[in-house]
């Protein structure tokens, strides 16, 4: 009997469970009519969810209280639909920007923002695509708060200076990790990338994601995420874009010849003596006022009189002949879309821009296939860019040797002929005759590279269950570049050289070839307790090895009619003295690592996060190879909270707090810093071997401490939203260069002893003006305060660095100069200032002080505008730092009488005004005493530039469903770097991440125009 009772209960329950749930059933579309596979939809408030299928139909069981389901997938808009008393629903899901922004991706996870503790900025495709430069780290400016992004040249193709969060070493590097599509890249060499495959960019700045990397995130992580195909029938797109590039306009101007002609007759006015008699100083020496010309006859007066005309009806503009316009084009074709369980995204790009100046140049072709397979229990991703760049280049173009065609430009005598009669240049074996000698060199010779870029990785991971999930990633990143220098025999400045090697011409080749791979294996538990309680805890393994060579060459004797060819090279014996020469370098370095992850989120409102991670390194002595990272964080969803029921203006207030450390890999000061390293030395005649480093056997990790408080915000309906951001970051153990006793040897080695802080705060705040279906106008604004600090030498006394002084309390590259305090208006004199505080006409180095600044601004940023009106939409963005100090290395040239001017070789600033009398008030000195490098050539770098612009329209839907073969058009045209406002009034104060410009090549303004059409 108790038996059949048992039974009898057992099926009321169960007949109790089966009537107290319904099945759902339906199917989830995109805006197209697209089937929609993988999107979860689950009853809201509960775990009790599916994915759909490949068809984009779904199935679910779900409680009879169920109310609501959530429909999502990354890249649309998330629904929320009823639950009525029908049992099938059809839904269609929208594409959205937004949602896309809701996801942090890490290149190990992808978290939702509402579970991220940490600082990240994500730069979507509508503002990365159709960009006319050569690399896409150039995109970054002004883009993503507490990033300093510095083109230091307009070399096509040249990368950016990536900084965030404020510089973090003295004697290593400061770049942040890039990782594409989960795969870490080599920094800095990105011209085989296109732009235009890119989904998405990411710019993590805290902790939180920093810890993930472990030894290699100290100085943040930059994550690319790649284009995927998308559901539906297959899209064929082409996107094609034309244009010209140009020099900007320049706040310096060089003399014109009746200006310099003037500025020589005043020279020699004042100084006189033997300076009269100076041929080269062209102005005076043929000045009727020149007592010279007082004893010449007749004849040779007239003589004088008809040189000093025909020179002054001759003024050459060098940047005429130096720059040039550019054209640029890009193109593309693309494939994209997927049926069944597989999707497809495949790219052709054909890249072409010209340099502003003679032999500049890059061409680029790209491929890319990404290939995606999703089922109910295996995904699998594969990503691969193959990409071949031809890159020409001038010979010289960041010092301040004559060489340097952009300080050529600028120093060359206006009354020198480009040509002789015969219609070759005017070269000369002297500095009068530079700005000709350069030009014949960029005309002989040939500087150029060819590399080829392999980027191939995949993911697998495999539902185990519904809680436990295994994934794999692994790839790698393959470069090999070739350079060639050609120095051509034809060339006059080799024709008149003194040297074998000097006339002989030459050619250098090298090869530089890097591979890194990388593997990931992890293993992930996710589950939802009680509905309530949100745990996924996962454990990861990582290795990453990094393989270098480089090798070069350069011979002599090169054969003009077999030029740019290694096989012209002359075989070098005792009686050419055409000896080769060659070199090279190799390594390799490996990182082995464990990390474990966790995140707890209850209720939908709190969420602690961690992470532990310990890294092994090549890099690292025995002793300290093996290395601990760890990061937590903490999360409040204040929204969820009861009392902001009634607080309807505010739609998200998420307050976020996060610490932990990392270290500094990828930009350690060497390889191999903690060994010794040996030469060879000659004693007695003797070859021996000889210690060249000691090594620094206690070396380890410079370790970054970084601590995050954040907001994220969205007010009145989304209309108001971003995030702003307080940090405090701290790396200890800082390298620093010490100078052993004499005892040990005169060696310099880097030592872990100091200490350096930066702190600030960072905003990104977006405000929708008007939003309704045929208009929507956005301004934002994004920027960042940073204040660097030495906070501990660790001992070391305070020395020079470079152009720079390390001393506790101030900035990384703190200028380091006499204080210069003007001119003397009685006499002309050159006043400084001592260490006390008092003027003096005595100039001494030992003079010299800290208080000028530094090259690195602490204001930086970017604002903007989207207005979009119905099919037409208009972009701006323009991007400013303030704060930041540099030396002006062209002034030292321009502005300089006696150095300079008085030779009669070089042309001066247009704005030199030297002293010619008691009581002139200028800024330059009598020709009388010499200009010394003072904090007199250290100017403001501020600036504001109107970095980008674009106008597009897209035909309307009614015009191209009349087309048969077309579904989309969209023309636009573009200006990019239009104008700059600036106190600096040399070429460009961007000019990298130096605290003094050598005339750099300028970045240049470009003019660009195209179309996209989808079939």
């Amino acid at each position: 009997m108790r038996k059949l009772l048992a039974l009898v209960a057992a099926f009321a329950f169960f007949s109790l469970n089966v009537w107290a749930q319904r099945t759902l059933t339906g199917k989830v579309t995109d805006e197209n009519g697209a089937p929609l596979s993988n999107v979860s939809v689950v009853v809201k408030g509960s775990s009790t969810g599916t994915v759909t299928k490949t068809d984009g139909t779904f199935s679910l069981s779900v409680p009879a209280g169920a109310r609501e389901l959530e429909i999502s997938s990354l890249g649309f808009a998330a629904q929320t639909i009823a639950i009525g008393s029908g049992s099938n629903y059809n839904v269609s899901l929208v594409s959205s920007t937004k949602d896309l922004n809701e996801v942090v991706v890490t290149g190990i996870t992808r978290v939702r923002r509402s579970q991220f503790a940490g600082a990240a900025s994500k730069i979507d495709a509508r503002v990365i695509t159709d960009r006319p430069v050569g690399s896409f780290d150039q995109i970054l400016q002004g883009r993503a708060p507490g990033v300093l992004s510095l083109t230091g040249s307009g070399q096509p193709g040249t990368g950016s200076t990536i900084i965030i969060r404020g510089t973090g070493s003295v004697q290593g590097g400061t770049g942040p990790l890039y990782v594409v599509d989960g795969i870490p890249v080599e920094a800095g060499v990105f011209q085989a990338l296109n732009p235009n495959d890119f989904a998405s960019i990411d710019v993590l700045r805290d902790a939180a994601t920093a810890a993930l990397y472990g030894s290699r995130g100290s100085a943040g992580v930059i994550v690319v995420t790649t284009k995927r195909g998308t559901g539906g029938k297959m899209k064929l797109s082409y996107s094609g874009q034309m244009g010209i590039k140009s020099k900007p306009d320049f706040a310096f101007r060089p003399m014109t010849t009746p200006e310099l002609l003037k500025a020589q007759e005043q020279y020699g006015s004042i100084v006189g003596g033997a300076t009269n008699n100076n041929s080269l100083l062209t102005g005076w020496y043929l000045s009727k006022n020149n007592p010279r010309y007082a004893t010449l006859n007749a004849t040779q007066q007239a003589a004088a009189d008809r040189a000093l005309d025909s020179i002054s009806q001759i003024n050459t503009n060098w940047e005429d002949y130096f720059f040039r316009p550019g054209n640029f084009s890009n193109h593309q074709i693309t494939l994209s879309g997927g049926t069944g369980k597989t999707r497809i995204f495949s790219s052709l790009g054909l890249y072409n821009e010209e340099g502003v100046t003679d032999r500049t140049d890059m061409k680029r072709i790209t491929l890319r296939n990404n290939v995606d397979y999703a089922d109910d229990k295996l995904t699998f991703s594969f990503s691969s860019n193959l990409g071949y760049v031809k890159r020409n280049f001038q010979q010289t173009t960041q010092t301040n040797g004559t060489a340097n065609p952009f300080l050529a430009t600028n120093i060359a005598l206006p009354y020198k002929q480009v040509y002789n009669p015969d219609g070759t240049f005017a070269a000369g074996a002297g500095f009068p005759d530079l700005g000709a000698t350069q030009l014949d060199l960029t005309y002989y010779d040939r500087n150029y590279n060819d590399q080829i870029k392999a980027t191939v990785g995949f993911t697998a991971s495999y539902n185990i269950t519904s809680n436990v999930t295994a994934a794999l990633t692994s790839g790698i990143d393959f470069r090999e570049t070739q350079n060639t220098n050609y120095g051509s025999q034809l060339a006059f400045s080799r024709r008149v050289s003194t040297s074998i090697t000097g006339r002989a011409g030459f050619q250098t080749e090298g090869l530089n070839r890097i591979l890194t791979s990388n593997v990931r294996p992890s293993l992930t538990f996710k589950k939802v307790f009680a509905e309530r309680h949100d745990f996924e805890v996962s454990a990861i393994g990582e290795y990453v090895q990094e393989n270098f060579k480089s090798f070069t060459l350069t011979g002599f004797g090169i054969d003009p009619r077999t030029p740019n060819t290694p096989a012209a090279i002359q075989v070098g014996n005792a009686a050419n003295q055409l000896f080769i020469q060659a070199g090279g370098s190799k390594y390799r370095a490996a990182v082995a690592s464990g990390l474990a992850l966790m995140r707890y989120t209850f209720d939908g409102k709190y969420t602690i996060t961690g992470s532990f991670r310990r890294d092994g390194s090549s890099k690292l002595p025995d002793a300290n190879r093996w290395q601990n990272f760890y990061s937590v964080g903490g999360i409040w969803e204040m929204t969820k909270e009861n009392f902001m029921d009634n607080v309807r203006a505010i739609n998200v207030l998420r307050l976020k707090l996060s610490y932990g450390s990392s270290g500094n890999h990828n930009n350690f000061p060497s390889n191999y810093l903690y060994q010794a390293t040996y030469g060879t030395g000659n004693y007695s005649g003797l070859t021996t071997q000889v210690a060249t480093y000691p090594g620094y056997p206690d070396a380890q990790w410079e370790t970054t401490y970084l601590t995050n408080l954040g907001i994220d915000f969205e007010i009145l309906n989304r209309r108001i939203y971003g995030d702003i951001n307080l940090y405090n970051k701290v790396t200890k153990d800082l390298f620093l260069a010490r100078t052993l006793t004499a005892p040990a040897g005169s060696y310099t080695i880097n030592v872990n002893a100091g200490e350096l802080g930066n702190k600030g705060f960072e905003w990104n705040i977006n405000v929708d003006v008007i939003r309704n279906r045929n208009l929507t106008w956005t301004i934002y604004t994004s920027g960042g305060y940073n204040k660097n600090e030495l906070l501990s030498l660790g001992g070391e006394e305070p020395y020079e660095s470079g152009t720079s002084f390390l001393k506790e309390g101030l900035p990384l590259g703190s200028h380091y100069e006499v204080k210069w305090g003007g001119v003397d208006a009685a006499t002309g004199q050159p006043l400084y200032y001592d260490l006390d505080g008092k003027l003096t006409t005595t100039y001494a180095a030992s003079n010299a002080i800290t208080e000028f600044g530094t090259w690195e601004a602490p204001w930086k940023g970017g604002f903007g505008t989207n207005l979009r009106y119905k099919n037409f939409e208009f972009q701006a963005l323009f991007s400013w730092q303030q704060g930041a100090t540099k030396v002006d290395n062209l002034e030292f040239f321009v502005e300089n009488p006696v150095g300079f001017l008085g030779t009669g070789q070089f042309n001066q600033s247009a704005d030199l005004k030297f002293w010619t009398k008691p009581g002139d008030v200028v800024n330059t000195p009598s020709p009388l005493y010499g200009v010394n490098f003072s904090s007199k050539l250290i100017h403001d770098a501020s600036f504001l530039r109107f970095r980008d612009i674009t106008l597009s329209y897209t035909l309307p839907e009614t015009t191209t469903s009349k087309m048969k073969f077309i579904s989309n058009v969209k023309f636009f045209v573009q200006g990019t770097n239009l104008f700059i406002w600036t106190k600096w009034r040399g070429m460009d104060p961007e000019a990298g991440a130096v605290n003094i410009n050598l005339s750099e090549f300028p970045n240049p303004r470009a003019f660009t125009g195209g179309l996209n059409i989808t079939f």
